[in-house]
């Protein structure tokens, strides 16, 4: 029987001793409190799967706990257990979210059933929500951009290709937009109303990835506590998206091929196959057929996978394309910093210049860079020689990170130290409103978020 997480609040200390001792027999793993003192803190960082709590309690009541712990996690699941309950009581506790209101005295094999009940309610929508993370989400997404002839030839096969059933095989340097490629086909396909549910094949320990894409049985191996649905279930009638592939090791990929044969899954630890309706889109950055015959990948698999092969372009083949990007880039980042900035002719003409060894993916982490660094309101080509190619130095430092809230700090920080500390004057220079720059000092210092503005500061918003 696998050990549940729970945590319990009874301030009677004779009854807590007593649920303590009988639940952890029953394979219970229990964190217990007296009070509702320290209680939201120890659920948000032991996790456990079910709470079980007294609805009297001094101090603050069991309700109001329990209003706070479904504000703070709406998935934990909470039994009241109470000598002192009624009907009212146990109206509002249902509202609020309880998932049951059990009265003292009660039958402990009760009480341990509906505690492990309430734990695989919580573990369930916990895996709900990891595969809706999974499946795109829908509105607008990033398209693949470009109007050179490379990439209508590109779109071209795409159209050409996505409202069909075919699995197809995207191949291309890091960084040149695989995924954006797949997720056109998929927009394209008759399955576009259904989940596009990404794979990163390469960032899932090898131990694990069976279980990832054809889920596992309750009890198929150690900690397996709980079912859970594989990727190509939660795909069922959409699009699965394989990135990298090539990663996938040896003894996975037969399974693999009898998916894609057969349309056929089975977890690990079942003894039943599933079937399944899934189009299948893999990419990968390395050449397949090289991998095929140093016995790196299987012929019959890439062969399955490769009906249609799309080769999307580095972008050095593609350097009319650039602008367009640079463009659309910067007017993305600006959007996110209230910042009025746009592209000299000179910037441009240097951006074209470049190899862009990182393809797209460099291009964009450039143009974050400079949308945030460039004192504008034009961009320059030393702007973009410094800020895009040189060694960037903000203030004394050299900057360590291409994370934007971390650039964005220095950025704040090396102008506020440029101007001595006038904030008005600093904001002006980022093109940013006061507001805005007092936010971000919030952000990037929450110590000092409870600091005002001093009036002259804010005076010269009006």
């Amino acid at each position: 029987m696998s050990v549940i997480r729970l945590l319990m609040v009874e301030d009677d200390a004779t009854l807590a001793r007593v649920l303590s001792r009988e639940l952890r027999d029953r394979g219970f793993e229990l964190s217990a409190f007296a009070s509702a003192d320290g209680v939201a803190e120890a659920v948000r960082d032991g996790r456990p799967q079910a709470v079980l709590l007294d609805l009297k309690l001094p101090g603050r009541d069991g309700l109001e706990l329990l209003r706070e712990l479904r504000a703070q996690d709406e998935d934990l699941q909470v039994v009241l257990l109470t000598g002192h309950g009624g009907i009212p009581e146990a109206v509002e506790a249902m509202r609020l979210g309880a998932y049951d209101f059990l009265a003292k005295p009660t039958r402990l094999d009760l009480l341990e059933q509906t505690l492990r009940r309430a734990a695989e309610k919580t573990e369930l929508l916990a895996e709900n929500r990891r595969l809706r993370r999974a499946v795109s989400a829908s509105g607008e997404r990033p398209r693949f951009l470009g109007a050179s002839d490379a990439v209508a030839r590109t779109l071209d096969l795409v159209a050409r290709i996505g409202p069909t059933d075919s699995s197809v095989l995207i191949q291309g340097e890091n960084g040149t937009g695989k995924e954006l490629v797949a997720r056109e086909l998929h927009r394209q396909s008759a399955r576009a109303a259904q989940a596009l549910v990404v794979v990163n094949c390469g960032a899932i320990p090898d131990e694990l990835i069976e279980s990832e894409l054809f889920g596992h049985e309750k009890g198929a191996f150690t900690g397996a506590d709980r079912r859970r649905v594989g990727l190509f279930e939660a795909a069922d009638g959409g699009t699965l998206f394989l990135d990298e592939v090539g990663e996938l090791p040896l003894a996975v990929q037969p399974v693999l091929l009898r998916a894609l044969q057969f349309g056929e899954i089975r977890p690990v630890g079942s003894t039943r196959t599933r079937t399944v309706d899934v189009r299948v889109v893999a990419a990968s950055n390395q050449d397949l057929a090289i991998a095929v015959r140093e016995g790196r990948f299987r012929e019959d698999l890439f062969y399955r996978l490769c009906t249609f092969q799309i080769e999307v372009p580095p972008l050095r083949a593609r350097p009319e394309d650039i602008p367009l990007l640079a463009k659309t880039f910067l007017a993305a980042a600006t959007a996110r910093t209230e910042r009025v900035l746009d592209w000299s002719d000179g910037a441009l003409r240097r951006l074209r210049a470049h190899p862009w060894p990182g393809n797209v993916r460099e291009l964009e982490n450039a143009v974050t860079r400079i949308s945030l660094l460039a004192r504008g309101p034009e961009v320059t080509d030393t702007d973009v020689e410094q800020l895009a190619f040189g060694p960037l130095v903000v203030g004394r430092a050299t900057l360590p990170t291409l994370n934007i809230p971390e650039l964005e700090r220095l950025a704040v920080h090396a102008a506020l130290e440029r101007h001595g500390g006038n904030k008005p004057a600093a904001a002006e220079e980022l093109g940013i409103s006061l507001r805005t720059l007092y936010n971000k000092l919030k952000e990037s210092e929450p110590a000092a978020a409870a600091v005002q503005a001093p009036a002259g500061d804010m005076a010269a918003t009006s």
